[in-house]
């Protein structure tokens, strides 16, 4: 989801619509044949009218808000624009043969043109790059949105700044900060009921999450990549080593090795490292995890210096067979019979430099909220412009208690441009990690809230009056985003040799009230009045005595 940079698909949601896709429709099919868009290739493209043409072709297949636009609004777009673009007489291929002035003045009508048509579109995930050429030599890339000739004045806070303005008024001993990815979150000092959890992104999947297999280290004699003291001893003969000493010491120093690597497996710390693991995947529980990991990081051997050890040795110089064959079948029994790496490498993710917040994610927040500690809750949304849908799993649903509607959904049926599948409910369900009571939750928005923000916020909505909306509209980006090839609508696709780069949704969504927010946003409970630069400066400026309306609110409402 993107006004955003991630990524990210309504994948959760396909089960939901697939028994639909086959359904018939209203709508007649088109009968001539279509061109799939991206079947286009850069040679098709020769004039601005040729320029229009394909647009207005993919639009019609792909896109998925006709129905939602204003006064037919696409009806009436071809009549007007397809003569003014053929009016725009500069074949591409030829452009030397124009005066830069005409180049460029033809630029600035085809730019013209297209903010008028793509202006009046609601989608607000929706953008398309348009190449034109402005001169002899070269093309420039303008970008078109919905809602672009709109001037916005309206201020809002950095997310960063947010954070830094709450991390003081966090108890110290409850809180979580990640500069990083710009995550802040604790029970607060002068209201010790209330947990405040901000995040500039839905990531958390990604970065936060931390997820173990259920078993490791399976030592199964019947793999094929099973290594053994008697296999070692049978290569080194099968070799033809006829020295004793070197077949001693090639004997000694390889099965040295392997014992180092199995003894450390069968370990104590490798062990308690384990029931940890297993611990936590039942309970969630980190306390104690991060130790237990860390001492078999400090102390599992590692491969590549085993085998510097070995290589640096005269024996093992003079025989490379035998020492490619040893590294060969080491690193086979390490990595696929035994999983080792897999292991290793599984406690780095938790481990890692840039992974050191998770333990204090899950210590500071997510136990807290397993154990029924946190009360109340302020989710601040603000100036988050969406992210992994996934996290709708992963988080948004352990706040979940009941099943219920939170919004609709529709794809495109076929080519014609208003030719759609019905809509569809998208539904909330608890799961073993949703919390067992309900808990009031204030939500925090902004105009700089989308996507994921926005269907957070609904999903959140729907399960009662315990959840309040606090702060201003929100963006107006519920869209789906995806790959035209999971659905018929939508395309993130080049096309036309990259002409024109399409980004748009494969869905269209409205509200659990069967209202389209599009452009609109989600409208809080409790709106606030436009902040000021003075609210902006006071935040950054005098953080120690500026007083945040919207927190306040919140504060209020959970009182």
């Amino acid at each position: 989801m993107e006004v955003n940079k991630f990524y990210r698909k309504w994948l959760w949601a396909i089960s939901l619509i697939i028994s639909f896709l086959f359904m018939g429709s209203c709508v007649k099919d088109v009968v001539e044949s279509t061109k799939e868009p991206t079947r286009y290739i850069s040679d098709d493209i020769k004039t601005y009218s040729d320029l229009f043409e394909v647009f207005w072709k993919t639009m019609n297949q792909k896109y998925n808000y006709f129905n939602e636009q204003d006064d037919n609004y696409w009806d009436k777009v071809y009549d007007e624009y397809a003569p003014k673009f053929k009016e725009l007489n500069i074949i591409f291929p030829d452009r030397q043969k124009y005066t830069n002035t005409e180049l460029t003045a033809a630029h600035t009508k085809a730019v013209e043109y297209f903010t008028d048509i793509i202006d009046p579109i609601k989608d607000r995930h929706f953008n398309v790059n348009i190449r034109m050429p402005i001169s002899g030599s070269y093309n420039f890339t303008s970008v078109f949105y919905g809602g672009m000739k709109t001037i916005d004045t309206t201020f809002t806070f950095i997310p960063q700044e947010i954070y830094m303005y709450m991390i003081p008024k966090f108890q110290p001993e409850t809180s979580v900060y990640d500069s990083y990815l710009n995550l802040a979150g604790g029970f607060l000092k002068d209201n010790p009921d209330i947990y405040y959890l901000g995040f500039s992104q839905f990531s958390l999947s990604q970065y936060y999450n931390i997820s173990f297999k259920d078993n490791y280290l399976p030592l199964n004699e019947d793999h094929q990549h099973y290594f053994t003291e008697k296999i070692i001893r049978d290569s080194i003969a099968s070799f033809g080593i006829k020295d004793p000493s070197v077949v001693k010491v090639l004997t000694e120093k390889a099965i040295g090795c392997l014992d180092r690597f199995d003894s450390f497996m069968k370990s104590d710390t490798v062990q308690a490292a384990l029931d940890k693991i297993r611990e936590f995947n039942k309970s969630e529980n980190v306390e104690g995890l991060d130790e237990a990991l860390a001492k078999v990081s400090e102390n599992a051997p590692d491969i590549n210096q085993e085998m510097n050890k070995l290589r640096g040795l005269p024996e093992f110089k003079s025989n490379s067979d035998f020492t490619l064959w040893f590294q060969k079948h080491l690193t086979q029994y390490l990595q696929l019979s035994c999983e080792y790496t897999i292991f290793l490498s599984h406690i780095q993710t938790v481990l890692g430099t840039q992974n050191a917040h998770k333990i204090k994610y899950y210590k500071y927040f997510i136990s807290p909220l397993k154990e029924g500690k946190i009360k109340k809750l302020i989710l601040d949304l603000r100036g988050n412009g969406g992210g992994m849908v996934v996290d709708a799993r992963t988080f948004v649903d352990r706040l979940i208690t009941k099943s219920a509607i939170f919004a609709y959904q529709r794809f495109k049926e076929d080519n014609n441009p208003f030719s759609y599948t019905p809509w569809t409910p998208c539904m909330t369900y608890p799961t073993d990690k949703s919390i067992k009571d309900d808990i009031p939750i204030v939500v925090l928005l902004d105009k700089n809230s989308a996507s994921m923000s926005e269907i957070t916020t609904l999903m959140l909505k729907s399960q009662g009056e315990q959840v309040k909306v606090v702060g201003h509209y929100s963006a107006g980006a519920t869209a789906g985003l995806g790959y035209s090839d999971q659905f018929n609508g939508g395309s993130r696709d080049e096309i036309a040799g990259g002409w024109i780069v399409f980004y748009m949704p494969l869905l269209a969504m409205k509200d659990a009230s069967g209202t389209v927010i599009e452009g609109v946003g989600i409208k809080p409970d409790y709106l606030m009045e436009p902040l000021t630069r003075k609210d902006v400066d006071g935040i950054f400026f005098n953080p120690d005595t500026y007083v945040e309306r919207t927190l306040q609110q919140a504060i209020d409402v959970l009182r």
